[in-house]
């Protein structure tokens, strides 16, 4: 379950800014099915921003109007522009709107309710990836989270599935691809995807069912453990507060980015509901009743007050026959849903400043204050034209390193990185923020306002040359035609992005029709050259309604909530009175029994589900061609890309001095275009880029090879089997590969690396990603520095991204400063060894359509010629030095002492790791440990550490390759209670009573994961991976196999298996945990014994 909130972070230079660019998604931990880091150098240039961004639980022109990557027919506008569809009218509904989405080969309907007013927007697509969503418009009048906590609410149980919590059923047993919820500041969205038309009504089903008929409306203990209880075990132990929502926003209130980014929405919105916090304030959560829980319930989620959304290939009129049976027997609300309206922020007529403070670490205030600029755009929502003339706008300023606004921002040195950056459109009314992080005082705030708007002015008065225009143009004309959604899938994209105009009573469709839009911008910008320059002018130098907010560091915060926190407890315990009391203690007790009880049997049958029956026994098969190209091996994948070529070139880097490694992040980084090349300073290179491709970067990568035993299946590798790969990666259409290639070539081995002033930009731009990251998903942390104790990888995931890096990082960024020369010549370290590499250390991956691949056969034969490899020889480049690379990482797994962690972060809640070694080298991993991982995320963990234990999420993994294990929890209020219960999962296992049928439903769930729906350009990613690994799709459907063979059995024997490994003395499991020091110190107090340290102690 996700709580949207605005955090300050990069900048996403992305299409429709219809979340703000300093929001992000937060992964619900233990509900997700794995951890996802996005890549900072990621080539992608998404569609939408509603795409990708939400709150809890996410072009420039060319002047001539021709595109200069030739993709003007080549969108999808062209694949079936010409299909008419035939409307469905059910009956009982009056078709409002239908007509065809050209542009993305849809048919969409608008359709209400008779009855009820419940309004539909169905959209038939040919995508077998199903997409249904309820969401109601749910305002606030204050900060007590109650949309939040109804949300975590409704989905433990109701009327027709009375189960406990019929979400994490289905988490378990069903082959959803989506499945989740989100809380806006103004509405609230519970959408669910599946590949399987039987299983996706069935999510729609529970869905509708939990939502309108919840049984939390019944019964208050629902709500006291997902929103907030008391909590009291015996009349003489200290009174505590416990609630899974309360908790997680007590960690999100830990977070300088989360605090800055909220102090910015509500600073800009006084007036009106988002000046409170959906989400909730865990100062104020606990002054929330259970009756105002039910009324709001009452109020908001009723049909008159949704808004429902189906997509995909189903039969378009069981949609209807399944929302009869809910729609039907409701009455309309007399207001319909006027009622929750929302109202306009008037706009003001003088800008102001508003000044908070957010939490640090103790002696690390130096250069930690935030500030922003931010403006409400307008009192009314943009018309079409203008939203995407804002993209452009977004592109020109702030969508790239070079870009005017964002460039100059970064070498003012005024901070450490740029946060906002760009308009914004998931509320009522438009706003646009721009502002740093990293300042060194509040009063350096004044400095950055009068930067911004001076830099502003500077664009109107100079306007933009026609090269920089019509690369702006091309990049976000091609993602609005590529339409690639990257990591959200793209019925979900649909569903956010109409949900940004439907939840304010305007057209949802209008969004998705950019053609003429586009066209009238074209002639708009053709036709007068200050077109874009009035824009921002009118809209934000001209507008007054203009706020600086400042966050400045206060150490004593954190400190300070807690004191105040016990001391209101203890005023509150002696205020009450025994019978008070003694109905606490009930209450506790009462609500422990129930988390700790089974659920029951009869409940669990109601929820439906599939049988195995339903799964495919087969690995869904990658198709690959593998040819050789002047002695290169070069993978070729023909998939559906609508003319779109994406490429990879990948060289083995696994020759690297150890000593560099740290430095390879900054490498990429420049690599992609941070500080230009030779022969074009990074403005011109960004035209290059944008003008013809959609996108190049460098990243790079670690590979863990498979190892095989006698019989030729995978077995655990030693500890020290890996390889690391360097990669150029980007998208063109055919007509620009060529260009493509040589800007892959013109990075590689030509980028600036005596940029001195930009290196120390970026270095602190990292410390400062790392010092948030450290704060607010210590849970990654705590895991990777687990890992760095078992296996090289760990090693090198610990000193490139964990909290070693960040003590690297600082130490760069110093050298940076005082000694660039050394820096310097590390990174052309870095580059020589790359360019020393032969042939058969270098590979290329190709997927496109089949007449794109063969449009673009001469030009990766000439890039390959132009690489200057050297031929292969008998004995691998390289194999000497890669040899001391495994020395040295052998060395320190032998030097690594295996200690129990604590590291104090400034935060109210906790990060709790433990692991270890599971199965020794050699041994066979077995399919069946992918279902018990799953079985014990979402059951036993699910109830101890989250239900039971208050914890927003709690996770295990297993890394098959290694055979290494790891627990953690996510935003977690305990320290001793997790790691006893992480202990006690082996004695669950051998002895809990599991059915065959809760291993089937876990199968189930299982095959889910196996089973994600991938893009093209993702399935050729899939196959890269897997020839870099040799892991073939036998391995993988021998896995698949073992999978769907899983027997209880399986289970006990790895229970056993795990409880030899926890109980080993010399080399057994440890435990990391990220904290605050009175956390870790009462945990030590409790008898755990840890060594200490401060995550940012220098």
């Amino acid at each position: 379950m996700h709580w949207f909130t605005p955090r300050s972070g990069s900048i996403r230079s992305v299409r429709r800014a219809r979340t703000p660019a300093y929001a992000s998604i937060p992964q619900a931990f233990a509900l997700e099915k794995k951890y996802t880091r996005m890549d900072r150098n990621s080539h992608s240039f998404k569609a939408p921003r509603s795409f990708n961004n939400a709150r809890y639980c996410g072009f420039a022109i060319g002047t001539g109007g021709k595109l200069s990557s030739g993709l003007e027919n080549r969108g999808r506008a062209t694949t079936s522009s010409k299909t008419v569809r035939a409307t469905v009218i059910p009956r009982g509904y009056e078709v409002v709107k239908s007509e065809e989405l050209s542009e993305y080969a849809a048919k969409a309907t608008i359709l209400k309710h008779t009855k009820t007013g419940a309004e539909v927007l169905s959209l038939e697509k040919d995508d077998d990836n199903k997409v249904f969503g309820i969401a109601f418009r749910t305002p606030v009048d204050d900060s007590k989270g109650i949309p939040h906590i109804l949300e975590h609410s409704v989905l433990c149980g109701s009327r027709k599935y009375p189960a406990k919590s019929p979400f994490i059923e289905l988490r378990k047993s069903s082959l959803h691809t989506f499945l989740n919820a989100m809380t806006y500041p103004d509405r609230t969205l519970y959408p669910v995807a599946s590949q399987n038309d039987k299983d996706f009504y069935n999510l729609a089903d529970v869905y509708l069912d939990s939502v309108l008929h919840p049984k939390a409306k019944k019964d208050p203990l629902v709500m006291a453990q997902e929103g907030w209880h008391y909590e009291l075990k015996d009349m003489n132990d200290p009174l505590t507060i416990k609630g899974v929502v309360y908790n997680e926003m007590k960690g999100v209130y830990s977070s300088p980015d989360s605090l800055h980014g909220r102090g910015t929405v509500k600073a800009l919105f006084p007036d009106v509901n988002y000046a409170e916090d959906s989400g909730g304030d865990p100062e104020v959560i606990p002054s929330l009743t259970y009756e105002e829980f039910k009324s709001f319930h009452d109020r908001y989620y009723h049909p008159s007050n949704a808004r429902i959304f189906f997509y995909g290939n189903d039969n378009v009129q069981k949609r209807f026959e399944l929302l009869d049976k809910y729609l039907d027997e409701f009455e309309p609300l007399p207001e319909g849903n006027s009622h929750s309206a929302l109202p306009t922020q008037i706009m003001k007529r003088k800008p102001w400043r508003v000044d908070q403070f957010v939490p640090v670490a103790k002696g690390q205030e130096e250069k930690k204050t935030y500030a922003t600029l931010g403006w409400v755009v307008s009192e009314d929502s943009l018309s079409e034209e203008e939203d995407l003339a804002w993209s452009i706008i977004d592109q020109l300023l702030t969508g790239n390193t070079a870009a005017k606004l964002r460039k100059t921002l970064i070498d003012s040195g005024l901070g450490s990185s740029v946060i906002g950056g760009g308009l914004s459109t998931y509320l009522k009314q438009p706003f646009y923020t721009i502002g740093l992080k990293g300042l060194s005082d509040a009063d350096a705030a004044e400095k950055l306002q009068t930067l911004v708007l001076d830099t502003l002015k500077d664009v109107v008065d100079e306007g933009f040359d026609k090269e920089t225009l019509d690369a702006a143009l091309n990049r976000v004309e091609f993602a609005l035609r590529e339409f690639d959604t990257a990591s959200v899938q793209r019925g979900m994209a649909f569903l956010s992005r109409a949900m940004s105009d439907w939840n304010y009573d305007r057209d949802p469709l209008e969004g998705f029709k950019f053609e003429k839009t586009l066209n009238l911008v074209k002639k708009k910008l053709d036709g007068d050259p200050t077109y874009l320059q009035n824009i921002i002018q009118r809209r934000l130098i001209d507008n007054q309604h203009r706020v600086l907010i400042v966050s400045s560091p206060d150490p004593t915060i954190e400190e300070a909530k807690e004191k105040k926190l016990q001391k209101d407890l203890e005023r509150i315990k002696t205020e009450m009175s025994v019978k008070e009391l003694e109905q606490i203690v009930e209450l506790t007790g009462t609500l422990t029994d129930r988390q700790a009880a089974p659920d029951d049997p009869e409940a669990i049958k109601t929820i439906p589900r599939l049988s195995p029956a339903d799964l495919d026994t087969a690995t869904k098969h990658i198709s690959r061609e593998t040819t050789d190209v002047e002695g290169v091996t070069v993978l070729q994948h023909e998939q559906s890309t609508n003319g779109i070529l994406y490429m990879d070139y990948a060289i083995d880097i696994t020759d690297i001095d150890i000593e560099l490694l740290p430095l390879m992040n900054l490498f990429t980084r420049i690599a992609s275009g941070a500080t230009g090349t030779a022969e074009k300073d990074r403005v011109k290179l960004r035209q290059a880029i944008d003008t013809h491709t959609g996108g190049v970067s460098c990243s790079w990568g670690l590979a863990s090879p498979v190892s095989r035993g006698d019989d030729g299946s995978c077995v655990v590798a030693p500890p020290t089997n890996l390889s690391l790969k360097l990669y150029m990666s980007g998208k063109s259409v055919a007509d620009e590969a060529g260009k493509l290639m040589g800007l892959f070539k013109e990075l590689l081995y030509e980028s600036k690396l005596d940029d001195q002033e930009r290196v120390v930009q970026m270095l602190k731009e990292s410390k400062s990603g790392l010092e948030s990251g450290l704060v607010s998903g210590g849970n990654r942390y705590a895991t990777t520095r687990l890992s760095s104790k078992l296996h090289a990888a760990g090693i090198i995931s610990e000193i490139t991204g964990g909290l070693e890096y960040y003590d690297r990082v600082c130490e760069l960024l110093d050298m940076a400063q005082k000694d660039f020369s050394t820096l310097r010549e590390r990174l052309e370290a870095i580059r020589i060894l790359v360019a020393a590499k032969s042939k058969d250390l270098a590979a290329i991956n190709l997927t496109a359509d089949k007449k794109t691949l063969g449009a673009v056969q001469d030009q990766v034969k000439d890039f390959v010629t132009g690489l200057g490899l050297q031929e292969a020889s008998e004995e691998k480049q390289g194999t000497k030095s890669s040899d001391t690379l495994i020395k040295a990482l052998t060395r320190k797994l032998s030097e690594t002492d295996l200690k129990d962690e604590g590291v104090i972060i400034p935060t109210q809640v906790n990060y709790v790791g433990f692991g270890g070694r599971l199965y020794e080298e050699g041994e066979r991993v077995p399919g069946s440990t992918a279902v018990i991982t799953n079985f014990l995320r979402t059951g036993y963990l699910w109830e101890k550490v989250r239900v039971i234990g208050g914890a927003y999420g709690a996770g295990f993994s297993l890394n098959a390759r290694m055979g290494t294990f790891s627990f953690s929890s996510y935003r977690d209020p305990n320290v001793k209670e997790s790691l006893e219960n992480y202990k006690r999962a082996a004695e669950y296992l051998i002895k809990a009573d599991i059915s065959d049928q809760e291993v089937e439903r876990s199968i189930i769930g299982t095959i889910s994961d196996l089973d994600y729906p991938q893009t093209p350009r993702g399935k050729g990613s899939t196959s890269f991976s897997r020839y870099f690994t040799g892991y073939t799709e036998e391995d993988a459907q021998k896995w698949r196999d073992e999978v769907l063979a899983t027997r209880v059995q399986d289970f006990r024997d790895f229970g056993f298996r795990l409880r030899k490994a926890i109980e080993r003395v010399e080399d057994g499991p440890t435990s990391c945990v990220f904290g605050s020091s009175s956390a870790l110190e009462k945990a030590m107090d409790e008898g755990l014994q840890m060594e200490l340290r401060d995550a940012f102690a220098k």
